[in-house]
């Protein structure tokens, strides 16, 4: 069972909620995956040993054999500016190289594509459960594929140790990254608050499970900071709204100390044990 949690736009509480889940599926066998591979934070909650950490090469960037001369013309084939040509020389700005190949088809005997790197693959014991999670490079893109291997990685954990349940905690927004970490998934969890951003962006959000016809449900947060918007929740999603988890000041401070929210003595860390057999029930665990 791949259960994703998502939202469509960040700080909406995700992840807190995702940390939640993860405790209280814990004793049911899982692995976490963190697949917000541009900023990562599960890690802060789940300290533990690192197991593996590995580089990451998901793209590539082009090469120029300096034993050859092209002709300052040829600058003119790269469209993003990353080429230019002195004295027959060529220069290639790695920053601005994205891989396309353009150079090496003009010319394939002085320019070649090279693996780079993209990230790191990080594996970590922790005390509950392992947590899987990838690293971009700052400055570099591939963030898709980085959740695709962090994916299989996650996979291999769990096939490993007899886990049946991954829980992945998605990217914000529904580009690559997001497309990535809702493949191949079983369930779906949406976290919206109280705000009219939120709701239109997680409609986006399922609009992409929906591509891939996944069931989903839907968990509102920070209840009580608009009753109007609340309420607007509340007939978009109907019975796919199965948890309301009110507006804790309790939470902030505890993530401010690494501290998962239901681990907490609140109102929210009380509903987000309920939040937690709610998913149970719906996706027969």
């Amino acid at each position: 069972m791949k259960i994703v949690i998502l939202s469509g736009k960040g700080g909406t509480g995700k992840s807190s909620i995702t940390s939640s889940l993860a405790l209280g599926l814990s004793d049911e066998g899982i692995v976490l995956v963190d697949a917000d591979v541009d900023c990562p934070n599960q890690h802060i909650l789940f300290p533990g040993k690192n197991l593996r950490k590995s580089p990451l090469y998901v793209s590539k960037t082009a090469l120029f054999d300096h034993g050859k001369n092209v002709s300052e013309s040829c600058a003119q084939v790269c469209r993003f500016g990353a080429l230019s040509v002195k004295n027959g020389k060529a220069f290639i700005d790695k920053i601005k190289c994205e891989g396309c190949g353009a150079c090496t088809v003009l010319h394939p005997d002085a320019f070649s594509l090279i693996p780079k790197f993209g990230g790191d693959l990080i594996v970590r014991e922790g005390n509950d459960f392992p947590l899987v999670y990838g690293v971009l490079e700052p400055g570099e893109s591939g963030s898709g594929k980085i959740v695709f291997e962090v994916k299989k990685a996650a996979e291999e954990v769990a096939n490993e140790r007899g886990y049946g349940i991954t829980l992945i905690d998605a990217p914000a927004g529904i580009g690559c990254p997001v497309i990535a970490a809702v493949t191949g998934c079983n369930y779906a969890v949406g976290v919206v608050e109280p705000t009219p951003a939120s709701i239109a962006n997680l409609q986006r959000a399922l609009e992409v499970v929906s591509q891939f016809q996944i069931p989903y449900s839907i968990i509102l947060n920070k209840a009580g900071l608009s009753e109007k918007y609340e309420q607007k929740i509340r007939t978009i999603f109907g019975s796919s709204l199965i948890a309301e988890i009110p507006y804790d000041e309790e939470v902030p401070r505890l993530l401010a100390k690494g501290i998962p929210p239901a681990l907490g003595s609140g109102g929210a860390a009380e509903a987000l044990k309920k939040a937690v057999l709610a998913v149970k029930e719906m996706t027969d665990l």
